[in-house]
């Protein structure tokens, strides 16, 4: 195998460890402060599995080209638990809870813009500001359940 190979293949090993232990603090605190997480930090979340999902793809397929090694065979034990980890903890636990806490969110918008509707009166400029702020909200709100919906057909295919 050339230097070039090696150098890539160790450089994408180092990313794994790296992007992997920092998924493993994502869950983790996600797990933990579920209400707490911001929209933002629930894409991340999703960035971050998918990004550590592609490097295994990278690493298991260039650990089949490479010799049988004590280190190959660590990486690959740690793909595969990571792997596991995420099957389980992300997408059996986490991924459903961010769907459910997404569709809270939506339905509370929802609820508050029929809310506003309902009171047809003079608005002040505060309550149009308000309204015009819900509005924001819900759109980054489906936005980000587009993303999540688009991720779970990925889990559902074939």
């Amino acid at each position: 195998m050339s230097e070039d190979y090696n150098s890539s293949f160790n450089e994408t090993r180092d990313l794994f460890y790296l992007e992997s232990r920092k998924l493993q603090d994502i869950i983790d605190q996600a797990l933990k402060n579920l209400e707490k997480l911001s929209l933002s930090e629930i894409i991340q979340a999703y960035y971050q599995v998918i990004n550590v999902i592609s490097l295994m793809g990278f690493l298991k397929v260039s650990l089949e080209e490479r010799k049988k090694s004590e280190e190959s065979n660590d990486l690959s034990t740690l793909i595969q638990k990571i792997g596991n980890d995420i099957d389980e903890r992300f997408d059996g636990n986490l991924h459903l809870l961010f769907i459910n806490k997404i569709r809270n969110l939506i339905e509370d918008s929802k609820n508050q813009l029929k809310e506003m509707k309902i009171n047809q009166r003079e608005k002040t400029k505060k309550e149009i500001e308000n309204q015009a702020e819900i509005y924001e909200k819900l759109r980054r709100l489906m936005s980000t359940r587009e993303f999540v919906d688009q991720y779970d057909k990925g889990l559902n295919k074939p």
